[in-house]
Formats: structure tokens, sequence, C-alpha cells
């Protein structure tokens, strides 16, 4: 997957199973777990929080990956620059 497609998913509020198997490259029982993990620190910190079903924040994904969003940005717009010329 390229750098654009996951800040493309990074830009939404929240993330499905599908979005973090696509963002890590993980099966769908390994990005269920993953989610669950997620929720259950997110039920944690904010018990009396709205999270849609099936989603959590995509900052918490972000979070708990380390993923380096500058990074991300500068990959893309080499990627932009290589198809440009």
């Amino acid at each position: 997957m390229k750098a654009k497609e996951i800040l493309n998913i990074l830009a939404t509020p929240w993330c499905s199973n599908q979005d973090i198997m696509k963002i890590v490259n993980v099966s769908s029982s390994t990005a269920s777990k993953i989610k669950r993990c997620i929720e259950i620190e997110f039920r944690k910190k904010y018990p009396d929080k709205f999270m849609p079903a099936h989603c959590v924040p995509t900052k918490d994904v972000i979070k708990y990956f380390d993923i380096d969003i500058e990074f991300l940005k500068s990959l893309a717009s080499i990627d932009l620059e290589d198809t440009n010329t």
C-alpha cells in the first residue's frame, strides 16, 4: 500500500477492521484483536465517550502503531514527484 493511501485512511476520524488490515497488512482476525485492544484502552480512559460500533478512533490507531505521519507525508510527496516526471 502506498503512503498516500495510508494517509487517506488516517485522515478519517474512525478506523474499522478493514482499515487496520490495510494500514499494517494483517489478517482479519489479527486486525480484530488489535481493534479490540485499542477499544479496551479507549473505554478505560473514556468510559462515557461515544464510539461507533465496529470502529476505533484513528488517533488511537496511530498511537498504537506509533505511525510517523510526517514521514508518510514525505514518502507521499516523493511518490508524487516520481509520477510527475
